[in-house]
């Protein structure tokens, strides 16, 4: 049947074993995981800190999240076994968001760990979308941050389609609507996906249109909310 592709992690004796070595003192959860490796996922935690960590069956990677306070601050993975232990037992040592990424590079979440801290979850939300791609809108992520107007405003998805928020708690949501049609194009309605247009933009395009959209719709501006009226709220694509 050939060697594990984890072989070092059995050598060692498993998941649990490898962080309890590397991390003496933290406390470990197992969390039955399917897909996982041995079927486990872990979490070694230390006061205010975590590190989730599940090897993935279908082939050697290891997902690795840090946690500061409950808030996942890294969606990262390696296949580096040492990578993991050792970005797990800095973070959990006190290691600043700098100080990880220096030390070991694939842990690198210091513009997310810095807007954690400022506590402006409108930037933590834009550095999370530019982070973790999840829906290929990467490039338009990108030219929105450099557009003050949506810069301002809080990015959020729904499936696959991105629109954005005049604050983190405002919900009625006047658009528009982006989604990637992949190539480097992007569609951008102002309701329903269902009434997505045949024409698709470049990042800069799909920008431009975005920001006419908001003038058309009267969407407020942060500090307009509560005073201006919102003339049209379409229907969240779901």
């Amino acid at each position: 049947m050939g060697e594990s592709p984890y072989q070092d992690l059995v050598d060692a004796g498993g998941l649990e074993a490898v962080l309890r070595a590397a991390c003496p003192g933290c406390d470990i959860d197992l969390l039955d995981a399917r897909g996982a490796f041995g079927g486990f996922a872990a979490t070694v935690s230390k006061g205010d800190r975590a590190v989730k960590v599940l090897p993935l069956v279908r082939e050697r990677l290891f997902r690795v999240r840090h946690l500061l306070r409950g808030t996942h601050l890294s969606w990262l993975a390696t296949t580096d076994l040492t990578e993991v232990t050792g970005s797990a037992a800095a973070w959990l040592g006190g290691a600043t968001a700098r100080e990880l990424a220096a030390a070991w590079p694939f842990a690198d979440f210091v513009d997310i760990a810095d807007a954690y801290e400022s506590g402006d979850r409108i930037e933590l939300a834009w550095q999370f979308r530019r982070a973790y791609d999840r829906h290929d809108l990467g490039e338009f992520v990108e030219a929105a941050m450099r557009e003050p107007r949506l810069r301002r405003m809080y990015p959020f998805t729904s499936m696959y389609w991105m629109s954005f928020r005049p604050t983190a708690d405002e919900y009625r949501v006047p658009g528009p609507w982006v989604r990637s049609a992949r190539d480097g194009r992007f569609t951008v309605v102002a309701k329903d996906r269902r009434e997505e247009p045949g024409v698709t933009y470049d990042a800069a395009e799909a920008v431009r249109v975005c920001v006419a959209e908001l003038d058309r719709l009267g969407v407020p501006s942060p500090g307009e909310v509560g005073r201006s009226p919102v003339r049209i709220v379409p229907t969240d694509p779901r």
